[in-house]
């Protein structure tokens, strides 16, 4: 494909992206190339147009950085827009942006489940995780999981008692089991 072929492709998928709008579409690119940016014209448009109001809005992402700045670039799109002709749906837009679900994958499950916690059998104040709390609990889940299937493993060929001794000098502890020493 000539390198003319490739941008008219590429101008084209970025007009459909903005424009074609009583369509769901996927949109796979690699990092940098403007997928966050065609995604805000293209929120505006839906909102310009008058399809759905900001409060219908959902736009989610993997991290808490990216979905700010997802939010940002929005609310700077919006105001942009709305600078170049006077809308009152930008205006509603731009006052109400806290109404739209633009997160985290995480928050935006997180969302669903408070608005329906009966229904999703969960504890209606429950909280997530912080991230460094989510890693905690994964590392000392899967040191529990390898410790247990590495005691099945290497209790075939040890004597009693020597597992443990393994397992604690792995953590660093230098004494038997049942010592007194501290």
């Amino acid at each position: 494909m000539s390198t003319s072929a490739r941008t008219v492709s590429d101008a084209e998928a970025r007009r459909r992206i903005r424009e074609s709008l009583d369509e769901s579409l996927i949109v796979e690119a690699s990092a940098g190339t403007g997928k966050t940016t065609e995604l805000v014209r293209r929120m505006v448009e839906v909102l310009a147009s008058g399809r759905a109001t900001i409060d219908k809005i959902a736009a989610v992402t993997f991290t808490h950085k990216a979905a700010g700045e997802l939010k940002l670039r929005l609310r700077e799109e919006l105001d942009r827009r709305r600078q170049e002709a006077a809308s009152s749906r930008l205006e509603d837009a731009l006052e109400h942006l806290e109404e739209a679900s633009i997160g985290t994958i995480h928050s935006f499950c997180a969302q669903l489940l408070r608005e329906r916690p009966v229904e999703a059998r969960v504890d209606p104040a429950f909280e997530e995780l912080s991230e460094q709390e989510s890693s905690r609990l994964y590392q000392r889940s899967f040191r529990a999981w390898l410790e247990r299937r590495l005691a099945r493993f290497l209790g075939r060929f040890a004597a009693p008692g020597t597992i443990a001794v393994r397992r604690q000098k792995a953590r660093g502890v230098a004494r038997l089991p049942g010592s007194l020493a501290p």
